[in-house]
């Protein structure tokens, strides 16, 4: 075991101790000064679990105070500590399991077609037409020829068999994608939808927003609902889902989103630590064929720094 790894242990000890234990509040202190790395690893902590929305409060020294207390040895390193710290790592991500898991059963139950973590998955449809699903997508066939698909979740990349008397329609949250014969990636996100074109055309359209706009190869729209924003872009026709070989194009995008599509190919949850982070944008490129090294190329052009904090924790921010 690391000195690092070490010494987050005994933060992780300190933070059940400090629940079970309030008058051991002026031991913990004792241990807190004695050291930088002390200090550090309980701001990570801290860090960790509040971006995870699941740190307990820690109790005062006013309330550590109302209680008469024989002075506490400072917790080392322990079996029992060792137990406790992927304990706790696994107590904070239960709130977020429970929140995932529901949506997770009703999707699977809607969906005819469905890929996991780091899952690519080819659909071949009745009329033709060649549907890849990204990671963590889901897909469902609104009718029986096939012409007619919703995106419930992830993202997918069509290539249309034409047929001229029958439009083929796509529909991701409120955007819907109108085509007779062409390929096009299309992505879904919690209140966004966005559509590349990689040959043919594609009529993007939405009735609520009076949104109807014809996209040409290489031409790039992304639809907000919430705000009715539209914001359109270029790429090389080449870069359309790009995902399917591995590479994932980055040009002036939000580093949530970035982190959202690194989360598809990542088991467990990659949490930005620092909320400043997520508007940020950036350019590049990523290896969705190792998510870690893609996490830590974008902490390097950040400037920040990425740590896997347990098996099913990923961080990204300052520490």
């Amino acid at each position: 075991m690391s000195k690092d790894q070490d010494v987050l242990e005994q933060a992780a000890d300190w933070q059940i101790r400090l629940q079970e234990e309030p008058q051991s509040r002026a031991a913990f202190e004792q241990w807190l000064a004695e050291s930088a790395a002390h200090r550090a690893a309980w701001q990570t902590m801290e860090k960790l679990w509040g971006a995870l929305g699941e740190l307990p409060a820690v109790p005062s020294a006013q309330d550590s105070r109302r209680s008469v207390h024989k002075p506490q040895s400072v917790p080392q390193p322990s079996r029992r500590s060792r137990r406790l710290w992927p304990q706790l790592a696994a107590a904070a991500c239960v709130a977020t399991i429970a929140v995932m898991m529901a949506p997770e059963a009703t999707l699977a139950l809607r969906a005819d077609y469905q890929t996991g973590v780091a899952q690519v998955r080819t659909v071949q449809l009745a009329d033709g037409s060649t549907v890849v699903l990204s990671p963590q997508s889901a897909l469902k066939v609104l009718d029986d020829d096939g012409r007619q698909v919703e995106l419930l979740k992830g993202q997918a990349y069509f290539q249309v068999a034409p047929d001229p008397q029958h439009p083929f329609i796509a529909r991701a949250g409120q955007l819907s994608v109108r085509v007779l014969g062409t390929a096009f990636d299309l992505d879904l996100r919690q209140d966004t939808a966005e559509v590349a074109l990689e040959h043919g055309q594609v009529q993007a359209e939405n009735i609520q927003a009076a949104l109807s706009e014809r996209l040409l190869p290489g031409q790039r729209l992304k639809f907000s609902w919430p705000s009715g924003k539209v914001e359109r872009s270029s790429l090389a026709p080449t870069q359309v889902a790009a995902w399917r070989g591995g590479s994932l194009f980055i040009e002036n995008q939000r580093v949530a989103d970035i982190v959202d599509h690194l989360q598809r190919y990542t088991s467990g949850w990659i949490v930005i630590t620092d909320p400043t982070l997520k508007a940020r944008r950036i350019t590049g490129v990523y290896d969705l064929n190792d998510p870690p090294r893609a996490l830590k190329a974008l902490a390097q052009s950040l400037g920040v720094d990425s740590r896997q904090m347990t098996p099913w924790v990923h961080t990204l921010g300052n520490f």
